[in-house]
C-alpha cells in the first residue's frame, strides 16, 4: 500500500506523566505550565536557530522557555516517504515569566490559576502565531519543515504521516502507564485536495474535520478583506502577530481550525464560535426561536458560512468538546454511549468494538444541531441547551 496521508491524536495534557518526564530535565514543574509539540528541520544548526528564536519571542510575551525534550519516537515503523520527510520532533516546556511579564502578560499570570486558564491560553496562542510568522519570514526555505503542532497549557497533539493504528507504536509516550487522559480526538486523514505532509496531519489545535470546505476561496478572500479592521480588547496591539489569520500553507481543514482558534481566544465560547462558522440555515421558511434567528442574522453580517460536506469534532482542550455536521448532513457522524459513561462519536459506527451489553444508547448527530460534552461537570449538553446559552447571552 502507498504511504498513509496522516493520523493524529488531540489530548488533554497528562499532567502526572509530564511532571515525571520533565523532572529530570527541569526539576519540579510549577502549577501553571504549557507543553509545545514542535516539528523542526533535521539540520541541527537551523534547529538551534529556531529554538533560540522561540525563546526570544516567548520572552517578549512574558513567557519563559524552560527547556526542550526529544519526543521519543520509533522511526523504523515509518513508510519510505514518511521517513524521508520526518522532521525532528521535540517538546518544549513554557511557563509564565512573572519577573518580566508585560502589561497583558501580567493579567495572564494573575488569571492562570482560574478554572479555564483562558488568559494563559490566549498568550500562548499569540506567542505561537508570532513565532510561526517570524520563522517563516527569517527561514523561508524551512516553511514546510517547521510546524508547531500544539502549544497549550491544556492540550497536546501527537500526529504524523502514519496510520492511526501505529500512533502508539511511533510515539512511545502514548504507551506509558502514567499517560492518562479523560478524552481523545483521533483523526486518520484521506487527502483530497493537498499532498500529504507531516504538518497537515490532523487533528489541528482545536478540531478534527472530515470533509471539504467548498467555500474555501470565498472564506479566504473575506478573511483577508476584514483583517485591516480586526480589533479586540483581549488581543490589543498583539493582534498584529495573529495576521494573516489563515495559514496560506494550510489545507481547508487547517484554515477552519485557524478561524475557530481565532474566535475562541478572542473571547467567544466554543459553541458560539462553532455556530458562527457552521451556521444553520435560518431563512423565513425554517422554524426556530427568534433569539437563535437573531443570533444568526447578526453574525451573518461579519462571518460567512464555512460550507461543504463536513463532520467536525472540536474542543477547547480541557473543559468542553463538541460534534456537529454541515447544515445538509453530507457527512455522517454516529455515536455510542456506554453504561459507564464513555461517549464515542465517530464518522462510522463500530470504530471501537463494544459488547452490546455495555451500550446505554446509540444514535447519530443530526444536521443543524451540535452535541456538546462538558467535562468539568461530567455531563452532556443538548443542542437546545448549548445553543440557547449562546443565542440568549446578549
Amino acid at each position: 500500500p502507498s504511504d498513509p496521508d496522516g493520523a493524529g491524536l488531540l489530548l488533554p495534557i497528562p499532567v502526572s506523566f509530564m511532571r515525571k518526564v520533565w523532572r529530570p530535565l527541569c526539576g519540579e514543574l510549577p502549577d501553571t505550565f504549557a507543553i509545545g509539540q514542535v516539528f523542526l528541520p533535521d539540520d541541527d544548526a537551523v534547529r538551534r536557530e529556531l529554538e533560540t528564536l522561540a525563546e526570544k519571542i516567548f520572552s517578549a510575551h512574558g513567557l519563559k522557555l524552560l527547556g526542550w525534550r526529544d519526543t521519543p519516537v520509533r522511526k523504523e515503523i515509518l513508510g519510505a516517504h514518511a521517513l524521508a520527510t520526518c522532521p525532528a520532533i521535540r517538546q518544549c516546556l513554557v511557563v509564565p515569566d512573572n519577573s518580566r511579564a508585560p502589561a497583558q502578560g501580567a493579567a495572564v499570570t494573575e488569571n492562570a490559576g482560574d478554572e479555564t486558564g483562558e488568559a494563559f491560553e490566549r498568550l500562548l496562542y499569540i506567542a505561537r502565531r508570532h513565532l510561526e510568522n517570524s520563522a517563516r519570514a527569517e527561514f523561508p526555505e524551512q516553511a514546510e519543515a517547521f510546524h508547531v503542532a500544539s502549544l497549550s497549557g491544556s492540550s497536546l497533539v501527537y500526529k504524523g504521516l502514519l496510520h492511526g493504528g501505529k500512533l502508539s507504536a511511533f510515539y512511545q509516550d502514548l504507551t506509558d502507564r502514567d499517560f492518562a487522559v479523560h478524552f481523545a480526538v483521533l483523526h486518520e486523514r484521506y487527502s483530497t485536495n493537498t499532498q500529504p505532509a507531516w504538518r497537515l496531519a490532523q487533528p489541528f489545535h482545536c478540531l478534527a474535520h472530515n470533509g471539504e470546505i467548498n467555500t474555501i476561496a470565498c472564506n479566504r478572500a473575506n478573511m483577508a478583506i476584514r483583517e485591516p479592521l480586526l480589533a479586540s480588547p483581549l488581543y490589543g496591539e498583539d493582534i498584529r502577530h495573529l495576521l494573516p489569520v489563515l495559514d496560506s500553507l494550510g489545507s481547508d481543514s487547517a484554515m477552519l481550525d485557524n478561524s475557530l482558534e481565532f474566535l475562541l481566544h478572542g473571547g467567544r465560547s466554543l459553541a458560539h464560535a462553532a455556530m458562527m462558522l457552521v451556521p444553520e440555515p435560518f431563512g423565513s421558511s425554517f422554524i426556530m426561536g427568534e433569539d437563535k434567528r437573531a443570533f444568526y442574522e447578526y453574525h451573518a453580517a461579519f462571518m460567512e458560512p464555512w460550507d461543504g460536506p463536513s463532520a467536525l469534532v472540536f474542543t477547547d482542550g480541557r473543559r468542553q468538546l463538541g460534534a456537529m455536521l454541515d447544515r445538509n448532513a453530507l457527512r455522517p457522524c454516529r455515536y455510542a454511549q456506554t453504561k459507564d459513561g464513555l461517549v464515542i462519536p465517530a464518522s462510522e459506527a463500530g470504530v471501537l468494538e463494544l459488547p452490546d451489553s455495555s451500550i446505554a444508547r446509540r444514535g447519530r448527530v443530526n444536521p443543524q444541531t451540535s452535541d456538546m460534552i462538558d467535562c468539568a461537570r461530567t455531563r452532556g449538553l443538548t443542542d437546545v441547551e448549548a445553543e440557547r446559552r449562546v443565542s440568549q447571552a446578549q
